[in-house]
């Protein structure tokens, strides 16, 4: 699964701005996000992979401060530690025993493509 660098910064400015809670209300619902994730395999395994990413981003993004690429590791760690408590569907078990040897995701271009006309 491919994030660009572009959707990791968003991802680091969001983390900066906002405190994981459990509801829409000037937060992140990390609480909506776990409960997702721990139906869906799919949504987890990607999910938290890009988190990893956006850890790794930030402990070498010249930009930021060494207290803010702490908040963000923080963030980070907070919200995989909620993601991984939520407790796990009967499918998304299932699921997890295969892992990455089945593709769980569709490229770019296996979507629907739009009419040239569009």
């Amino acid at each position: 699964v491919e994030i660009n660098e572009k959707d990791l910064i968003d991802a680091i400015t969001l983390l900066l701005e906002f405190p994981l809670g459990d509801s829409d209300a000037e937060t992140i619902n990390i609480g909506r996000i776990a409960g997702i994730c721990a139906k869906d395999w799919g949504w987890w395994r990607t999910l938290t992979m890009n988190l990893d990413k956006v850890r790794q981003m930030a402990e070498h993004y010249e930009q930021l401060d060494e207290d803010e690429t702490r908040r963000v590791s923080d963030q980070v760690q907070a919200a995989l530690d909620r993601i991984e408590a939520e407790k796990k569907s009967m499918s998304w078990k299932l699921r997890a025993k295969v892992g990455d040897r089945k593709k769980w995701y569709r490229d770019v271009g296996e979507l629907i493509a739009m009419p040239e006309d569009a």
